[in-house]
């Protein structure tokens, strides 16, 4: 099955909740996510040189899976349902890489350097984020059903 690494770039919305964000991507966002198909690891960055259009926050999943559309998929599903459980913050944004044009500097986050949340209890996704969410693994649903391996696209 071939190799794919999902690259994602977010930023905490509430400054006074950085640790607790970082808290939770850590230790209740990557092991959730984890349960992802093909799941084989996942690695956080924090930028090295952020800049005000930059994203501070960048994660790369490594998963074996049959094409990108589906992993995005699954990822995506595993989110709305984390929401569905109080387990997704309500202060997380997904954001572009931002204008570096050799891609920024980035710091690998030591998760030991983190204690792991002893509660979570956040609320459900905005009616607004649940529907782009739900739009969007309908429409990586078709992707995914195509069974073309990735190289061959």
């Amino acid at each position: 099955m071939p190799r794919i690494l999902q690259v994602l770039f977010s930023r905490c919305t509430d400054p006074a909740r950085e640790v607790e964000f970082n808290r939770w991507y850590t230790h209740t966002h990557l092991p959730d996510l984890s349960r992802a198909p093909g799941f084989i690891s996942a690695r956080r960055f924090s930028n090295a040189l952020p800049t005000p259009d930059a994203a501070p926050y960048m994660v790369i999943y490594e998963l074996d899976a049959p094409n990108a559309a589906r992993v995005l998929r699954d990822l995506t599903q595993l989110a709305l349902e984390a929401f569905e459980h109080g387990r997704h913050i309500d202060c997380i944004e997904g954001v572009p890489a931002g204008d570096q044009p050799t891609g920024g500097q980035w710091l690998e986050i030591d998760p030991s350097t983190l204690t792991p949340l002893e509660e979570h209890g956040y609320p459900p996704a905005p009616p607004t984020i649940r529907r782009h969410m739900v739009d969007a693994i309908e429409r990586l649903t078709v992707a995914a059903d195509d069974d073309t391996p990735n190289d061959a696209r």
